[in-house]
């Protein structure tokens, strides 16, 4: 019984000490949204991945989320390096059309949105790729 001891104050620490997992809702640090809307039905398919690597996606107008397996570390950094290196919360690009894609930057205090999908008018090339890339990330 006495083994058993320190391990009987330990558990309430340990149980205490669970990572916190936030929602697209109230997460207040950096994330990436990338996502499509529009098309004939209207309908909106995003998803979010926040610095710690949290994984969401939402389908349809309700702006329901549902939380996909966690990103590994390596993975979030490389995405989130891969989207300073392209300066993407500096870019400004706003041509949505039927069918819309768009990628949203949130550093805190700074949200970027850019917009794409108009006939004829063609996205950065780095927007482009850096969607193209997380689209295979997610």
């Amino acid at each position: 019984m006495k083994k058993l001891t320190p391990l009987l104050f330990l558990l309430p620490a340990m149980i205490a000490c669970k990572a916190t997992h936030y929602t697209p809702k109230t997460y207040d640090g950096q994330e990436i949204k990338a996502g499509t809307s529009g098309g004939v039905t209207g309908m909106i398919k995003e998803y979010v991945v926040f610095d710690n690597g949290q994984l969401f996606v939402s389908n349809g107008l309700k702006e329901e989320w549902k939380a996909l397996p966690k990103l590994k570390r390596s993975l979030t950094r490389e995405i989130f390096s891969r989207a300073e290196e392209s300066d993407l919360i500096n870019v400004r690009f706003n041509h949505p059309g039927n069918m819309t894609y768009y990628l949203v930057m949130k550093q805190p205090p700074r949200i970027r949105e850019i917009k794409w999908g108009e006939t004829g008018v063609s996205p950065p090339a780095e927007v482009k790729a850096f969607y193209d890339y997380l689209m295979t990330k997610f």
